[in-house]
């Protein structure tokens, strides 16, 4: 069956509120470059950095670290209130550990395990790290304890050797502070739209990234679940992936078609597989404030719907077999 596509220039138009993606102060790339000569000049052993943002807050924290398995921790630091202020650091764990970071969300919360190999054995050992009132807590977990939760692409950080003949460049840890810039390239902007579904209509939050929109999973689901084209979404701890089951019942999870514009939104490509009855299927999909959206389109060639624009009502139109 031929499906209808909705066109860039009409898909732009069916944004009816827009949020400004979170952008970070940039008032902390000097301050940084300045602290972390000083670290470095006072201890040369400690030559690379990782950039982290463990709150989550767009100004990530830096931590000065020795490489190595025996390598330490030597200064943790991030800007408060415009002012560089010192994190606590913990003695359990090594620099390795913050240069290994993977992030699962659990019930939309992002959790953030480090991983180190052990000083004596080939052993990993997993950390949480989290946080808190300027102190980073690592807290020993086993990889079971996260496993089941869906895992997201994590690229906040960097580490690089920034010594020079034995002494700090400051070239080189202003290009390395400077490259933190690709590390969020991604944006999202907030926009809602009414969606008819052989008739009913239902007005549905999203977003756009790059010049496409994009909609929640479970929303689309939650429409169709009463029509020929009723497909099911769940989440395979064990494979770590997205299953899309067509023809089958949607169970609901709760919160679908819920409108909520954030101001604050994290927006990663999806990197975890996508299965469609049981094989796994190319689709583009991203991870927006930890749930899964998708291009509408992309659901039509997968489940087997068609899907059109309505120009006058300024409507996606939907019709199921």
């Amino acid at each position: 069956m031929k499906k209808k596509v909705i066109s860039v220039a009409v898909a732009a138009a069916m944004m009816s509120a827009a949020a400004s993606a979170f952008a970070a102060n940039e008032n902390w790339r000097s301050p940084f470059v300045t602290r972390i000569m000083k670290v470095i000049s006072q201890d040369s052993s400690y030559t690379d950095v990782v950039l982290t943002d463990l709150d989550r807050n767009g100004i990530p924290e830096a931590f000065v670290i020795r490489k190595g398995t025996y390598g330490g921790i030597g200064a943790g630091f991030t800007m408060v209130n415009n002012a560089i202020t010192d994190i606590d650091v913990p003695s359990n764990i090594i620099g390795e550990c913050l240069e290994n970071i993977n992030v699962y969300i659990k019930n939309d919360t992002y959790i953030f395990v480090g991983m180190e190999v052990s000083r004596y054995t080939s052993n990993i050992s997993y950390y949480k790290l989290v946080l808190e009132n300027n102190k980073l807590v690592a807290t020993r977990i086993n990889k079971n304890d996260v496993s089941p939760y869906e895992s997201v692409i994590y690229v906040d950080k960097y580490s690089k050797n920034l010594l020079e003949n034995g002494y700090p460049n400051r070239s080189k840890i202003e290009d390395f502070i400077s490259s933190y810039d690709m590390v969020n390239s991604l944006s999202a902007t907030y926009q809602t739209a009414s969606i008819s579904v052989d008739g009913e209509v239902y007005n549905v939050g999203g977003y756009s990234v790059d010049d496409s929109n994009y909609f929640k999973i479970r929303d689309i689901a939650m429409m169709l679940r009463k029509t020929s084209n009723k497909f099911n979404v769940q989440w395979d701890g064990k494979l770590g992936a997205i299953l899309i089951t067509t023809e089958a019942s949607y169970d609901v999870v709760g919160g679908e078609l819920e409108i909520d514009a954030t101001e604050t939104i994290d927006v990663v490509e999806n990197s975890t597989p996508i299965y469609v009855n049981g094989k796994q299927t190319a689709i583009t999909a991203y991870n927006i404030n930890g749930s899964s959206y998708f291009k509408i389109r992309d659901i039509a060639d997968a489940v087997g719907f068609d899907i059109d624009w309505d120009g006058q009502a300024q409507m996606i139109k939907i019709k199921t077999n």
